[in-house]
């Protein structure tokens, strides 16, 4: 399940996941608050706290999630994931090497922090690629072709 977390800056989203979280719980709660924060502001600034582990995830949830990245690939201004998995924040810190803005892990005890880096509209996010036609039609494929497998099984 996903729970919108309230009591955040205008300008970011967040969300709370416990338990099983499925495609029904991103295309409810989560895609309906990045599209928001797109119209409003052209960049996303988002926290993710993980009360679950990443393995109650559906494949559904995997996929949604995975096109609302590429939907909205050059509006990642923050993105903070807050998990005590530590193999989840070692994937989040990398994600800022490939990815454009900026991605870091924290842990459940640094939620007050994780909040305040979200938060901040610090003007040194940048995007750390150039993404051509090219490589977002490749990354577009790459998800098409993983939601047509997942869809046969």
């Amino acid at each position: 399940m996903l729970e919108k977390i309230n009591d955040l800056p205008e300008h970011v989203f967040g969300v709370r996941a416990k338990g099983e979280v499925t495609g029904e719980d991103l295309k409810t709660v989560l895609l309906p608050g990045l599209e928001e924060l797109s119209h409003k502001f052209n960049k996303i600034h988002y926290l993710l706290v993980l009360d679950t582990d990443v393995k109650n995830f559906t494949t559904s949830a995997w996929i949604q999630d995975m096109l609302a990245g590429i939907k909205h690939l050059s509006e990642w201004k923050k993105i903070g994931i807050v998990t005590d998995q530590k193999g989840v924040r070692k994937f989040t810190d990398m994600f800022s090497v490939v990815a454009p803005g900026e991605a870091r892990g924290f842990r459940h005890h640094q939620l007050k922090q994780a909040i305040a880096w979200v938060s901040a509209e610090d003007g040194q996010t940048k995007a750390k690629v150039q993404l051509s036609f090219k490589k977002i039609a490749m990354i577009t494929l790459g998800a098409v072709l993983i939601a047509r497998l997942f869809r046969k099984r």
